[in-house]
């Protein structure tokens, strides 16, 4: 069997475990919430088994199938720093930490999406890059960095900084880092083969990655408990409620954000700033300005509008406004074996694994110590994104009132360690986080190189302009995301829209093989199909709308059957010889 057949195998394998998380989901008789240890059964499979079978997985593979073209050292860090950016870490602990029917799946699928690439064979062909493909890379590019800045600006909001400041700080330090020079390599290096980084690159990734790591075990330290003793204490709770040494409870807090807080039980929240207060009632609107120390009732079925910049405090064992009803509803949720939620956590794995896909690139082959580097990282990381959504669920549950979604939960700090102990906590969580983007920035400018280099096999040389480009064109990214940064937005749905459109136009055809005519053609076909869904979203039926909300399920297969197609059309014996021999 060859090598490139072995490390198919090895990604079928990969797919296979992710399809084991859809087949839980939507079994009969729901077996993923059978108990094992007092841990449900689709969480041990999902968090755990999973993961660590991917893992090993990948390092057998490597072992039998070690990569033809390995790069020098350093390429472990620049392998998955491209991936394992702040945001991607912030969706992992978001969807955990609020109980979301998919969190597990889509923590599976954030290990798995880059393994896959680590393993891609399709990887290691040397076809040339279309000049549509390349502008679908660097809008993935360009939207991994606007979404770390949405993400990083939130952060350091919580800790008072300003968002026009945290915003400037951290494109500057990103411009710092992807200005760092590149490391020649051996003689003779071409832009495939030389190193793509320096000691910078692995320094601010190990850094970063570090920190993150450190501040959760600081965190479970101080709560003295489990991961899996958090977990069954959160899902054995008839309700998710305010504790009495909650900070909601004791001192309150200020909304950081516009919030509406829907109550299920009588409620009395008590204003500790003047603020307006906006109730919502079964047919009628009431509005009050209260000051300071003034309360308002609540009764079950009420919705409270509140604005930015409000403080308040609420009643200790009441249940938290917008947490799931119960312990049981927030680690084994109803709608998770919905063929929607289904539909939707493929549609998340189409993207990411694509997205991975694309980042990785042409020839971007590892040695195996750098495969294994890489892989644990990768596990790391997202096994400590995992424990800070369980841990929070435990002990703070009402973290996300007021403040952005994938934000909150890196606020835990402050509810776990007391006064300023926890506010530096929360200070070298996000220096963390800053250290992380710069790492992301840095491996990103080399995945926009070799986008525009759209390197031939073989050409020592030809490439090297275009290859410059990437310096200016990351500036030029980094100081637009900056911008954008200043206005809120959806940060998910930015990471998702670029990782799809690159997965769409880039991956898809590339997977299809043929000529580099056969794929161009895919490539449009697939950034026509992905733009044009995306615009007409709200206009869908409704059996449409998970293709409306994750284009890539459709735009990516027509791409594929586009570059197919086009395979298969009669072409002239000179595009014959360009495409054998890359040229």
């Amino acid at each position: 069997m060859s090598i490139a057949a072995r490390r198919r195998v090895g990604v079928v394998g990969l797919l296979g475990l992710l399809a084991g998380a859809l087949v839980l989901m939507l079994a009969p008789g729901n077996p993923g919430a059978l108990r094992l240890a007092g841990v449900g059964l689709f969480w041990w499979y999902a968090v755990l088994a999973a993961p660590l079978a991917a893992v090993l997985l990948v390092a057998v593979v490597q072992r039998l199938a070690p990569s033809a073209e390995s790069i020098p050292g350093g390429s472990a860090a620049l392998a998955v720093a491209a991936w394992t950016s702040p945001v991607v870490l912030a969706l992992v602990g978001a969807r955990i930490f609020s109980g979301a029917a998919d969190g597990p799946a889509i923590a599976l699928v954030v290990l798995v999406a880059p393994l896959i690439a680590l393993l891609d064979p399709v990887a290691g062909r040397g076809a040339r890059s279309n000049l549509v493909a390349a502008l679908a890379i660097s809008a993935g590019v360009g939207s991994i960095l606007w979404a770390n800045l949405l993400l990083l600006v939130d952060v350091w909001g919580l800790v008072g900084l300003p968002r026009w400041v945290a915003s400037i700080m951290a494109a500057a330090l990103a411009l710092l880092s992807a200005a760092l020079p590149r490391r020649g390599g051996a003689v003779g290096a071409t832009p495939r083969t030389r190193a793509p980084s320096g000691p910078g690159l692995t320094l601010l990734y190990h850094g970063g990655a570090l920190g993150f790591l450190v501040s959760v075990a600081v965190i479970a330290s101080t709560l003295a408990v489990s991961p899996w003793g958090a977990w069954r204490d959160v899902a054995s709770r008839p309700a998710l409620t305010f504790g009495a040494r909650n900070t909601w409870v004791t001192e309150g807090r200020t909304l950081a954000a516009p919030t509406v807080l829907e109550f299920t039980e009588a409620h009395r929240v008590t204003a500790l700033s003047p603020a307006t207060y906006r109730v919502v009632e079964p047919g009628r609107f009431r509005e009050w300005q209260l000051r300071a120390g003034e309360s308002l009732a609540l009764r079950a079925g009420d919705r409270l509008v509140l604005d930015a910049g409000a403080r308040l405090r609420f009643e200790a064992g009441k249940r938290v406004p917008g947490a799931p009803a119960s312990g049981v509803a927030w680690a084994d949720p109803p709608e998770r074996g919905a063929s929607s939620t289904a539909a939707a956590v493929l549609a998340v794995a189409v993207t990411l694994i694509g997205g991975a896909l694309a980042l990785a690139g042409p020839g971007r082959g590892l040695s195996g110590r750098g495969v294994y580097t890489g892989s644990g990282l990768v596990l790391a990381l997202v096994l400590g994104a995992l424990h800070l959504g369980v841990y929070g669920a435990y002990e703070a549950p009402g973290l996300s009132i007021g403040a952005p979604a994938l934000a909150a939960v890196f606020e835990l700090p402050t509810a776990v360690v007391p006064g300023a102990a926890g506010r530096a906590l929360v200070v070298l969580s996000a220096t963390a986080l800053l250290a992380l983007f710069s790492a992301t920035a840095l491996a990103l400018r080399d995945v926009l190189g070799r986008a525009m280099g759209a390197a031939r096999r073989g050409d020592a040389g030809g490439t090297a302009p275009r290859h410059e480009l990437a310096g200016p064109a990351m500036t030029t990214f980094l100081v637009a995301a900056s911008v954008a940064s200043l206005w809120p937005a959806d940060a998910t749905r930015v990471l998702l829209a670029g990782l799809g459109l690159a997965a769409s136009a880039a991956v898809a055809p590339r997977l299809a093989g043929h000529g580099a005519g056969s794929r161009l053609v895919g490539s449009l076909v697939g950034a026509l199909a992905f733009v044009g869904l995306a615009a007409l979203d709200r206009h869908l039926p409704a059996w449409a709308g998970v293709v409306g909300t994750y284009p890539v399920l459709a735009a990516a297969p027509l791409a594929w059957l586009a570059a197919r197609a086009g395979g298969r059309l009669p072409r002239p014996r000179d595009a014959d010889t360009i495409d054998r021999h890359g040229q």
